[in-house]
């Protein structure tokens, strides 16, 4: 969604999709990459940049919580049926991901995804503007 909203901040750049999951939902995957994502998927073996993003889960609080739990999974749902987005809730669900940008090896910014938020696409635009300038 990010690519698709702000094309032009992306010219010059390489975008990876790192996953630690396979074998989970391998058709899912497919279809995530086909529809929504169209650009190379890396599994992420070694959970080294899991590592990078903090090595980070959902809150036990929120999984202790079964009303936390269930509002949780229910703002998801809605946030993806308003953008028109399917899939499947298989796999564990539980490590949190984010977002890495590189200047060729060094990494130069970061966003550690929060569950039940949407994406910054404003700060990761200003990050990419602020990096090419650097160039």
């Amino acid at each position: 969604m990010l690519v698709a909203l702000y094309p032009d901040y992306f010219i010059g750049y390489e975008i990876v999709g790192v996953i630690k999951e396979v074998g989970v939902d391998d058709a899912g995957l497919v279809e995530f990459q086909h529809e929504y994502f169209r650009f190379p998927l890396y599994r992420d073996r070694s959970y080294a940049f899991y590592r990078a993003l903090g090595d980070r889960k959902v809150g036990l609080a929120i999984l202790w919580n079964p009303l936390s739990l269930v509002s949780l999974m229910c703002d998801a749902y809605q946030r993806l049926r308003a953008k028109e987005i399917g899939g499947t809730t298989k796999g564990e669900g539980l490590v949190q991901g984010g977002i890495l940008v590189f200047r060729g090896t060094e990494p130069r910014a970061m966003y550690q995804e929060q569950t039940g938020s949407d994406v910054p696409a404003v700060d990761i635009v200003s990050a990419l503007q602020a990096i090419r300038k650097e160039a």
